[in-house]
């Protein structure tokens, strides 16, 4: 295996749902994807949500089989595993783009007791580092989940989507607590970095109310230079790329235009070595 650059890994981290994790990732694939890299997205959701809106259906193998164990037979290695599940994103996709897809039955790994299974993910992502040049983490919200530890461990920044609302404050709040795990000397990811609070799913003009404001208050108030200036707004079009299972990148109207700005500024802040490519 050649010994290429390592990836840039990325993972959208939040420990309540709805927030926009997946949204905020596959916006960033898509404007990722423009600059010509090879850029890969990982679901670790069981509910497969972004590897549906990459287009791929019914993987022959998803990320369960990296971390899945056989107990009758001896571990295989994470790293060959990855090599044969990385497959191509759907037609809509430009062709650069791949994924590391996601099953249902992934969500039987949380229980999983396998010894080292959050490492396995680690070691699955290295085995990749010559066919990608960028991975970005879909991470499901379980507070402490092994699943999200193997991502932590595995990843080298995290962004934090949070809605205006209770639970986005809270799912950045503990986000950033079960980060600190980590991150602290003798931690597991000591040199993780946390490169911003996102906000998302932001209401539009006309619908915003002193609510939005307040925990927008709270947001910058609590986490101060961790929240980034751009705004991803909540427009229609997010939801029909999704259904369409098509990049934010080949939609065309006025929203579109606003969320592939939006994305491609939070790109340029978390991965700044790419503004020479801009």
């Amino acid at each position: 295996m050649a010994e290429d650059p390592d990836p840039d890994i990325v993972a959208e981290v939040s420990e309540k749902g709805g927030v926009g994790k997946t949204s905020l990732t596959a916006g960033l694939i898509a404007v990722a994807a423009e600059y010509g890299l090879r850029v890969g997205g990982v679901d670790l959701d069981p509910r497969a949500t972004l590897t549906d809106e990459l287009g791929v259906d019914d993987p022959e193998l998803s990320v369960n089989d990296i971390y899945h164990v056989d107990p009758e037979k001896p571990p295989q290695d994470p790293a060959q595993i990855a090599r044969k599940a990385l497959v191509r994103a759907g037609k809509e996709w430009p062709s650069n783009v791949f994924v590391l897809p996601c099953v249902r039955k992934f969500g039987n790994r949380e229980t999983d007791a396998t010894t080292g299974m959050e490492f396995r993910l680690k070691r699955a992502l290295w085995g990749i580092r010559d066919l990608v040049d960028v991975l970005f983490l879909d991470v499901p919200p379980r507070a402490g989940g092994k699943i999200v530890g193997s991502a932590l461990i595995a990843t080298k920044k995290v962004l934090i989507p949070a809605t205006l609302t209770d639970d986005g404050h809270d799912g950045a709040k503990e986000a950033i607590t079960s980060i600190e795990h980590y991150t602290a000397p003798g931690g597991l990811n000591e040199g993780l970095q946390i490169t911003g609070i996102v906000r998302s799913i932001v209401p539009r003009q006309t619908e915003y109310r002193q609510i939005h404001q307040d925990w927008d208050d709270a947001l910058r108030q609590d986490f101060g230079d961790l929240v980034l200036p751009t705004i991803v707004r909540n427009y229609a079009i997010r939801e029909v790329c999704r259904t369409g299972s098509m990049p934010i990148t080949a939609a065309p109207g006025r929203e579109a235009k606003h969320l592939q700005g939006a994305y491609r500024e939070v790109l340029l802040h978390t991965l700044p070595h790419l503004k020479e490519k801009a």
